[in-house]
């Protein structure tokens, strides 16, 4: 049965340098004795990163539904949220000596939330990319980071949720533990249940061809959804070329559009590491068609001798996060391949 929406207003444990008590906001609607809570499409996406990239770092499923459940009480997994709603103010944001201005995910404050502004500024991203903001959890927050990733290799949620409450959160109000289990629990059956039934998979790509070989490691927790959609085709290219110190731009429109963007060299001699655009209609290889009105683009993994080509690529149409797919050398020369900068 559909809950009614409701918002609910406790204390919140913040991230704080010390053990603090403070008002936080928390939103969504929750039901601890019932251990559920209703989510929009855009906390579910958010989920699916969480999921993926905690279990890169060698989370167990209950470890990171354990971390799910503080973030859902802290920000109910909204990465632009600000506390009490609050509007952004830097000269706030940027004072490391106060309190009760929290942001993000996690509800970064004080000193921790003045270190997540100026990783993003070091990054060129906006604070509130959910990408952003997990690499910071994991890789950039001090102690913190390397608390964290210890943490979510418990088995038992309840503890672990407890200990991710009081040893990373820091939680000066302990009420709310009651809650956040609860919450830990319908994230770690929402998420298995997807697993099994060919939603998002602990392995957040597919397996690399027989054959062959990428030169970069994928990392999709560094990957920001900016002016484009997480899991769109574009927003895979973009984010994958980063990974290779290549720039496209922000806005080059649906997978169709960024072969007439002017600015690039556009070829139809496959080229490694560039984008791939596929017409609208156009076929990818002989396996699927392309979307009759935006197309595609994918990203050049690898070229063999005998012109074949490995692409990676992303998009709501698939189970996984990413996946691959060959195209023969016939295929491959009859698409438009633009080099990024």
């Amino acid at each position: 049965m559909k809950k009614k929406l409701s918002v609910v207003f406790v204390l919140g444990a913040l991230l704080l340098p010390v053990s603090v008590t403070m008002m936080g906001a928390v939103g969504g609607t929750t039901d601890a004795s019932a251990g559920m809570v209703s989510v929009d499409t855009t906390g579910m996406d958010e989920a699916h990163k969480i999921w993926v990239q905690g279990h890169q770092y060698g989370g167990t499923d209950e470890g990171v539904a354990a971390l799910m459940g503080n973030l859902q009480h802290e920000s109910t997994l909204k990465a632009n949220i600000i506390q009490s709603n609050q509007s952004y103010d830097e000269s706030k944001a940027m004072d490391s000596s106060l309190g009760g201005y929290a942001l993000g995910l996690a509800q970064w404050d004080a000193g921790r939330r003045v270190n997540l502004l100026n990783f993003a500024k070091s990054e060129n991203a906006n604070w509130s990319d959910t990408g952003l903001q997990l690499n910071f959890l994991f890789n950039h927050d001090g102690s913190d980071s390397t608390l964290i990733k210890q943490l979510i290799k418990g088995t038992d949620i309840n503890q672990t949720t407890e200990n991710i409450m009081r040893q990373w959160e820091r939680a000066g109000a302990t009420d709310s533990l009651g809650q956040r289990q609860a919450d830990a629990k319908y994230w770690l059956n929402a998420m298995k249940n997807e697993s099994t039934s060919g939603g998002v998979a602990t392995s957040p790509g597919a397996t690399i061809p027989t054959g062959w070989t990428i030169d970069k490691s994928i990392n999709t927790g560094n990957y920001i959804a900016n002016s484009y959609s997480y899991k769109q085709c574009t927003w895979w290219v973009y984010n994958r070329a980063k990974e290779f110190r290549i720039s496209y731009g922000a806005y080059m429109g649906n997978g169709a559009d960024w072969q007439n963007q002017a600015g690039y060299s556009v070829t139809t001699t496959p080229t490694l590491h560039s984008a791939v655009s596929f017409s609208a209609g156009k076929m990818v290889g002989d396996q699927w068609q392309a979307d009759p009105q935006y197309g595609h683009v994918a990203f050049v993994e690898a070229i063999h001798s005998d012109g074949s080509v490995l692409i990676s690529q992303s998009g709501t149409g698939f189970s996984t996060e990413y996946t691959y797919q060959v195209l023969s050398a016939t295929q491959a020369s009859q698409l438009h391949y633009v080099i990024g900068k």
